[in-house]
C-alpha cells in the first residue's frame, strides 16, 4: 500500500524539489498551497505515476487553515508523512486579518493549526512522521518572549524570522512528546541556507545577508535532499524530538532545548487559535 505525504509550500524552491523526490519514491501527495495555478502546474509535472491532490490554503489565515483541515479530513483516511515546509520572511511589519504578525502567523500559527487538526489522520497511519522545516536562523531569536510573538513591539526582519524558526523547533519538540505514545515521530530540520529568491529582495537585514553569503549557499535540490532523508530514512524511524541540519543531527540553541518554553508556546498557540490536542 502506497504511503501518503502532505507537504506545505510545495510550489517553489525547496518544497517543490521535496515534492518531486517524494513522488519519485512512490508517495501519493497532498499539496497544500496558496497558489492554485502553480499547484496544478506541479501536478502536471509529477504526472500520473502517483496520486496528487491539491488543497488550497493560506497559512497566514486561521480560517483558511481550518477550512483546509476540514477538506483534508473529508477526503483522506490517513497521512503517513506531514512536512511543514512553507515559510516566509517579511522585511517590513505586516499584520494578518487575525491581528497576528505575518511571519509568526505563516511560519508557526498556520502549521500549528494544520498539524493539530490532522493528528487523527497521523494516528491512522502506521508509524507516521512529522517533519518541521526550521532554520539555523533560530539562533537570531533575540529577546524571545512567548507572549509577544503575535504582536512584537519592535520589528527587525531577521530577528522576527529567527523567533518564528525557534517556535518551529519548540513546537516540533513538544509535538514529539505528545505523540510518542502513538508511535508518531516529530523532528525539526534546517535544510541549509538556499540560493533562491527567498528573502533575497529588498533592503532588509535578511536581504543583505542573502546577497553577501549567496556564493556559499546550497541549491534547492541539495536542501530538499536533507528533508527527504529525515522524512524517509529507515534508520531514523524511531528518532524523535531531534534537530537536524543538512540531514544530520545538529546542535540547536539553549532556548530550542527548553521544555518550559516548548510547553509555554504550546499553551499560547492553543489559546491564540482555539486548537486543542486531546
Amino acid at each position: 500500500m502506497r504511503k501518503t505525504a502532505l507537504i506545505t509550500g510545495p510550489t517553489s524552491g525547496i518544497g517543490r524539489f521535496t515534492a518531486l523526490e517524494l513522488a519519485r519514491r512512490g508517495y501519493d501527495l497532498i499539496l497544500v498551497a496558496r497558489n492554485a495555478a502553480k499547484a496544478h502546474e506541479l501536478q502536471r509535472e509529477i504526472g500520473h505515476s502517483v496520486n496528487t491532490g491539491f488543497i488550497q490554503c493560506d497559512l497566514s489565515s486561521i480560517a483558511s487553515v481550518k477550512r483546509a483541515v476540514d477538506e483534508i479530513r473529508d477526503n483522506y483516511a490517513q497521512i503517513d508523512l506531514l512536512i511543514n515546509n512553507a515559510g516566509l520572511i517579511v522585511q517590513h511589519r505586516e499584520t494578518t486579518d487575525d491581528g497576528i504578525e505575518m511571519t509568526f502567523a505563516t511560519n508557526h500559527v498556520g502549521p500549528f493549526i494544520l498539524t493539530i487538526g490532522l493528528v487523527d489522520l497521523l494516528k491512522a497511519a502506521e508509524s507516521a512522521k512529522v517533519v518541521n522545516v526550521a532554520s539555523e536562523a533560530h539562533f537570531f531569536a533575540f529577546r524571545y518572549q512567548t507572549a509577544k510573538l503575535a504582536n512584537p513591539p519592535h520589528y527587525h526582519d531577521l530577528v522576527i524570522y529567527g523567533r518564528s524558526k525557534l517556535a518551529n523547533i519548540l513546537f516540533s519538540n513538544e509535538l514529539s512528546e505528545r505523540l510518542a505514545p502513538f508511535g508518531i515521530t516529530s523532528n525539526a530540520v534546517h535544510p541549509g541556507t538556499v540560493s533562491s529568491s527567498f528573502g533575497g529582495n529588498g533592503n532588509g537585514a535578511t536581504a543583505w545577508f542573502m546577497k553577501v553569503f549567496k556564493p556559499f549557499f546550497r541549491t534547492p535540490e541539495q536542501a530538499a535532499a536533507g528533508i527527504v532523508h529525515v522524512a524517509t530514512a529507515t534508520e531514523l524511524n524511531d528518532v524523535t524530538g531531534q534537530y537536524f541540519a543538512n540531514g544530520k543531527p545538529a546542535r540547536s540553541s539553549a532556548k530550542a532545548k527548553s521544555r518550559a518554553l516548548a510547553r509555554e508556546l504550546w499553551a499560547f498557540s492553543e489559546a491564540l487559535t482555539e486548537s486543542v490536542l486531546i
